[in-house]
């Protein structure tokens, strides 16, 4: 742990906001909620002993905050919380670069405590596996959404004071989850919309050439090395493959035809444990991976698992954008391959384009070449 001192500036204690004007029509005003309720995607609540007037003994606001702590990194997560010492803390989660997906990332959290003005902070760099996946999911909905976590915050501070300020999902679209404290101590909890694009291409995914191009957002890429006529060794194809293993290991997130370490041909498939609906914090990740030019695929089956971060971070994401996509891999999969008849589809990860979540799709054509599609 590294800890140094910073003064904790008194520009507006949250005691004393005061009610104001409503928001920008961007937010959700639709419902009157004191939490997210059963649409919830996670479940994470604010840990204030279940008196959140503490907050108002802060010398800080939220957005002051946050405006602070961006010295440290672009800020994914803010909250006030009860620290191991009892005593009201503030977090806030800064990482390397916004524009980096979740595996090159670094996370951390800033913490200290607010009510005084020269408060000692701590820095931490997560090497966990809760909150490495807790921290990609965050990292991959804020990638997904227009708005900052900065935005969402000041979008409900005319009402009260914000204590709580988390990247979330509500009916499939990446926003925030943020709890307010009116001006009658009465909870608030609001769901402020990323404002994502919403765009559709599954019914006929535009042929992109031999790759995403410039609007790439990771830096990951088929490991076939250059004779991609090696695909035609599979007895079974990407699709026939998730039809077989889903049933039995759960739903897929990614699925690639690679290369393996004994230079043979190899197909792997990555399950989530727990479905879908459960958020990467809560989940588990599987990689299922043999050889497609048997008779019969019959993979070995792995956990990810710390201190595998890699892989982790990188499940996470996946499963976020799934969540977030409006269709399976499966779809994806299937729509790609209708685009290139007789084609081999041999790559597929979710992905973000144009800040939309979707899937990249690599097909071998019977043209001897590549093409990538980007399936939303």
């Amino acid at each position: 742990m590294r800890s140094f001192c910073v003064s904790v500036l008194p520009l507006l204690a949250l005691s004393l906001v005061a009610c104001g004007s409503a928001p920008d029509t961007s937010a959700d005003t639709t419902e009157d909620l004191k939490g997210p309720g059963k649409l919830a995607t996670d479940q994470r609540v604010p840990e204030l002993n279940g008196d959140p007037t503490i907050v108002h003994t802060s010398k800080i606001d939220m957005a002051s905050a946050i405006a602070n702590a961006q010295s440290k990194g672009p800020i994914i997560e803010a909250k006030f919380e009860i620290g191991d010492d009892k005593n009201l803390s503030l977090s806030l989660y800064p990482v390397k670069d916004i524009a980096l997906d979740s595996e090159r990332n670094v996370f951390q959290e800033v913490s200290y405590n607010p009510t005084q003005l020269h408060s000692k902070q701590n820095l931490d760099t997560f090497t966990d596996q809760e909150h490495l996946t807790r921290s990609s999911r965050d990292l991959t909905l804020i990638q997904l959404s227009s708005k900052t976590l900065a935005d969402a915050a000041l979008d409900w501070s005319w009402q009260g004071s914000v204590y709580w300020a988390i990247p979330t999902i509500r009916k499939g679209r990446a926003g925030y989850g943020v709890y307010v404290l009116d001006c009658n101590d009465t909870t608030r909890w609001h769901f402020v919309d990323g404002e994502g694009a919403s765009f559709r291409t599954s019914q006929h995914p535009q042929d992109l050439g031999e790759g995403p191009g410039a609007d790439a957002t990771d830096s990951r890429s088929p490991e076939l090395g250059n004779d991609l006529g090696i695909l035609a060794q599979s007895k079974i194809t990407m699709s026939q493959a998730l039809a077989q293993l889903e049933p039995k290991h759960g739903p897929a997130i990614e699925a690639k035809f690679e290369i393996g370490d004994d230079k043979k041909l190899s197909l792997s498939i990555y399950p989530t444990g727990k479905g879908i609906g459960v958020d990467a914090e809560r989940n588990t990740f599987f990689e299922a991976a043999g050889d497609p030019t048997q008779a019969s695929f019959n993979p070995d089956v792995s956990e990810f698992k710390v201190p595998d971060a890699e892989h982790l971070t990188r499940s996470a994401r996946d499963l976020t954008l799934v969540q977030t996509a409006s269709l399976t891999l499966r779809e994806a999969v299937s729509a790609a391959q209708k685009m290139v008849p007789g084609g081999i589809v041999y790559w597929a990860i979710p992905t973000i384009r144009n800040v939309r979540s979707g899937y990249g799709v690599y097909v071998y054509g019977a043209d001897k070449k590549s093409h990538y599609f980007f399936v939303s």
